[in-house]
């Protein structure tokens, strides 16, 4: 990846932070610019040791993902979190992302192994569904490939609609009292090969 498609990346990806209602509850208020920042730099850094980046063709849409049976933090990794939380992330949010991630995590065990949407980006104010029509192109060709679901969440109301009207199902929908909002899990099933 060019070094000027890492910088698109970025930019596309924290200005996704700066817009998530669940991030905005997180991070630190003192300088909200560079928490997002570290949370950026962190997630990219994490998610491209599984190939996990894709940017559209067009350059205005971003995805990070994982395939789960793929993902395995090493120790080195935990540590580059604890880093990120402590600089970016008000320490009364501690137990409550924890508790959050564990909740989360209990609603996947039944899914032994599937894709993992964790940001989808776009530029502000792209009047283009291009970058979307790629980005769904790639992670359903990925899906039929692999043969495995893919899950999201979202709190956001109008991501909802457009998750479902390309095919995705509510599976759970969870009141995250804590940051006081909707959460809901989603999931493409798994189309059978024919």
């Amino acid at each position: 990846m060019q070094r000027s498609d890492r910088d698109v990346i970025i930019g596309i990806v924290s200005n996704a932070f700066e817009q998530n209602p669940r991030a905005q509850t997180m991070m630190k208020k003192k300088n909200p610019a560079r928490s997002v920042r570290l949370m950026t730099e962190y997630a990219y850094q994490l998610v491209e040791k599984f190939d996990g980046i894709y940017l559209s063709a067009d350059k205005s849409t971003v995805l990070f993902y994982y395939r789960k049976s793929q993902y395995h933090r090493t120790l080195a990794d935990y540590l580059k979190y604890g880093k990120m939380f402590l600089q970016a992330i008000r320490p009364s949010q501690l137990f409550p992302t924890l508790k959050r991630e564990k909740h989360i995590m209990n609603l996947r065990k039944g899914y032994p192994d599937y894709i993992y949407v964790w940001v989808l980006g776009s530029v502000p104010n792209n009047k283009s569904l291009q970058g979307l029509a790629d980005i769904r192109d790639h992670l359903f060709d990925l899906s039929e490939k692999l043969q495995l679901p893919i899950l999201i969440e979202t709190t956001v109301e109008k991501l909802l609609k457009l998750y479902r009207y390309v095919g995705f199902e509510v599976y759970h929908e969870w009141y995250d009292e804590e940051a006081d909002l909707n959460v809901w899990f989603l999931e493409r099933p798994l189309r059978l090969k024919v």
